[in-house]
């Protein structure tokens, strides 16, 4: 409670510009711990409700706290000679909208705007603070359908999580997704729609498309079903239409094309295909689809799978479908744990075959 006394003083002594230098950059770095971040929401939001506004418009409001914090930019005299760093944050964090702001008027930290024509991207982050948003997760072996305020529909695969806003800007669609999913954007020209995962950005206009990012995989891809779509890594762009592919990886992004995007969103409608994938994603994506850890030999990370299963098959088929395939076994451990023994060869069963 104390610490939030603090903050509140602080703060509200920099909206009467009566901060010195050093109360601004401990104010700064304050607002820079998680935990204070319902505390700045708040003191944000109060002095939004505060400010007299003859049409009560939320925009206004932004506008004027933006033009006040603008009168306490302070431009190093030598930009030229400084580092010139940008920082790019989510729409929903939050803490992004005063952090950037302060850290942009103080020169903390070694953020600078070199050009007043930048000034305007700050407004934009201020009035993300505004917007509400919303967390869709689905758990192990889950599908979730979500849609959202503009029609647009996503399907969510296991273990991925979806955070959109409950209501769209006037110039823009952005949400960010961590895992994998299925899009079908309605058009909008006026407002593209952003979908952030990892460390690529998706553009769009109107269209439909799978993105696959889990943290535990090493690339992200994104494939296309219907329409065009852009892709964006800190390296390149680059454009994909209908059964293409992109894959982002080790600061590498390439295209694929030709694929069997088919085959890719398979799981939307409940069914597991694997097309020449690896052993090794095939145990990820079984155990994000079971309540199960599976282990196995080394030597069979890069055995190829070609398999159909429907996602409600017991996992114990699934297993001894693998194995047989594999021409070895599978051995239960534990509660939930399973070891996988064989090689890699080209034995065919009715539903799959391996090979090397």
């Amino acid at each position: 409670m104390e610490e939030n006394g603090q903050i509140k003083v602080l703060f509200e002594r920099y909206l009467a510009n009566e901060c010195a230098p050093d109360q601004i950059r401990e104010l700064l770095a304050r607002f820079n711990l998680p935990e204070n971040n319902d505390t700045l929401r708040n003191l944000i939001t109060r002095h939004l409700e505060s400010i007299d506004l003859d049409n009560g418009s939320a925009e206004e409001a932004v506008q004027q706290v933006y033009e006040k914090l603008l009168e306490k930019v302070t431009f190093e005299k030598d930009l030229d000679s400084a580092p010139r760093r940008f920082v790019i944050l989510p729409l929903w964090t939050r803490v992004a909208a005063v952090w950037i702001l302060l850290a942009v008027s103080c020169g903390v930290g070694g953020y600078f705007i070199a050009r007043w024509s930048d000034a305007p991207l700050l407004k934009d982050t201020a009035l993300a603070l505004l917007v509400q948003t919303h967390t869709e997760v689905a758990g192990i072996g889950e599908r979730k359908k979500v849609t959202l305020e503009d029609g647009s529909v996503i399907w969510l695969n296991a273990e991925s999580k979806l955070t959109y806003p409950v209501s769209f800007q006037k110039n823009s669609r952005e949400v960010s997704l961590e895992g994998e999913a299925y899009f079908e954007i309605v058009r909008d020209t006026e407002r593209p729609f952003i979908i952030q995962s990892g460390k690529i950005t998706t553009k769009v206009l109107g269209t439909s498309f799978n993105i696959k990012a889990y943290q535990a995989d090493p690339a992200v891809s994104v494939t296309v079903m219907t329409g065009k779509v852009e892709v964006n890594s800190p390296e390149s762009a680059i454009q994909i239409v209908r059964n293409q592919q992109v894959k982002y990886a080790d600061g590498n992004i390439y295209k694929e094309v030709d694929i069997d995007a088919a085959a890719q969103i398979a799981w939307r409608n409940g069914k597991l295909q694997f097309r020449n994938t690896l052993l090794s994603d095939v145990i990820k994506t079984l155990e994000r689809n079971y309540p199960v850890k599976i282990t196995y030999n080394t030597n069979l990370s890069d055995c190829q799978v070609h398999a159909d299963f429907d996602a409600v098959t017991p996992f114990e088929n699934v297993m001894e479908m693998l194995s047989g395939s594999l021409g070895g076994t599978v051995t239960k451990l534990g509660n939930a744990q399973y070891h996988l023994d064989g090689r890699c060869n080209n034995i065919r069963t009715n539903t799959s075959y391996l090979e090397n």
